[in-house]
């Protein structure tokens, strides 16, 4: 069985990147999946992230960096394939276009977080132009964007009224600003392990999560 690669990817830093794939892939985990987590980012958030669970995590996620392997990170995600149901790569913020078109080469889905700001929605258009282009080698591409730390702000349904005709369709579930990702992130732990003031939270990742595994053609 080959592994579904799901890529996560926004040339712009601080939209949320490393929480999308961090905590699909806990409650994947959670879910019995056999998953593994591609940190793509030289800054290592995910890895950091990884490290910093407990002996007693509620999941096992397996987290390799391959950020050093540039434009050859296909090369080494497809080492992987036969050993996961699902791989999930973390890119990071870049100008230089060679990793995430790298990654975006061997997957099935590319996940571009987006949050209420002009400077995200700018950034977005870049990587809607990066998945483009590896559509034209991968036909097997997909792409939804994800609306992350939305709010019921004016500027959060401007941004999300801008998003319904940005060409690439828009996931029906959204993450908000919920202090809980961060605690997560901190903690090394899935965002439904940190109790009953962390539910919202975790209903959205789960519902995020459905719809990912929908999109990827499983349960």
């Amino acid at each position: 069985m080959t592994a579904h690669v799901v890529t996560v990817t926004n040339q712009k830093g601080g939209c949320g990147k490393s929480t999308v794939s961090s905590m699909l892939c806990s409650t994947l985990s959670k879910r019995g999946i056999r998953v593994l987590l591609v940190d793509a980012d030289a800054q290592g958030t995910s890895t950091a992230w990884a490290k910093a669970a407990p002996e007693n995590a509620s999941f096992s996620v397996p987290v390799i960096n391959f950020s050093a392997y540039a434009e050859k990170i296909h090369r080494e995600i497809q080492k992987q394939l036969d050993k996961y149901e699902i791989i999930v790569v973390d890119c990071g913020p870049s100008l230089e276009s060679l990793p995430p078109l790298s990654a975006l080469l061997v997957s099935n889905l590319a996940i571009i977080p987006v949050t209420p700001s002009p400077a995200d929605l700018w950034a977005a258009r870049g990587a809607k132009t990066l998945i483009e282009r590896a559509q034209l080698i991968n036909e097997d591409l997909r792409a939804v964007v994800l609306a992350n730390r939305t709010g019921h702000t004016t500027l959060s349904r401007a941004i999300l009224n801008e998003l319904d005709d940005f060409g690439i369709p828009l996931m029906n579930s959204r993450l908000s600003t919920r202090v809980a990702y961060q605690e997560a992130i901190l903690s090394g732990v899935a965002v439904s392990d940190l109790g009953r003031d962390a539910k919202p939270a975790a209903d959205e990742v789960s519902a995020m999560t459905d719809e990912v595994l929908a999109l990827l053609g499983e349960r």
